[in-house]
């Protein structure tokens, strides 16, 4: 089955009715369930998620989509462990000439270790490393 990475762009997109790539978020999202594309994602996307929903009136939004991500078969969320951070922190290191996040480079590592071409973002830096981004302008 073809798999698509989530992230943290794509899941704002969707849980906030005033992000400019709302409409489309929820467009991309029916078309890839509707073609039974799986999901992946990360804890770190999960977090940042949370963080930018941290607000009490966004909060209720960010904990139910968080239960459905984790409690989904249409969902693979990678954990973070000690090497995925060491091997994302080297790459973050390494990308010094780039406007790379710590979370982006961990994201861009699992998405090429599991051969993922498609990223639910509107994240140029996944352009940059390469991938195809599915929420643009």
């Amino acid at each position: 089955m073809k798999q698509v990475f989530v992230d943290t762009s794509a899941l704002i997109a969707i849980g906030n009715r005033r992000d400019a790539f709302h409409a489309q978020a929820l467009t991309i999202r029916d078309e890839l369930r509707l073609s039974q594309r799986y999901f992946v994602t990360t804890d770190a996307i999960l977090l940042e998620f949370g963080n930018a929903f941290g607000a009490v009136n966004l909060k209720p939004t960010a904990v139910k989509m968080i239960e459905a991500v984790r409690g989904s078969e249409k969902w693979q969320r990678i954990s973070l462990d000690d090497t995925l951070m060491e091997r994302g922190f080297q790459q973050f290191k390494q990308m010094a000439d780039k406007d790379w996040g710590f979370v982006d480079c961990i994201s861009i590592l699992v998405a090429r270790d599991m051969g993922i071409k498609e990223i639910f973002s509107t994240d140029h830096h996944f352009e940059q490393a390469g991938f195809n981004i599915l929420l643009k302008k």
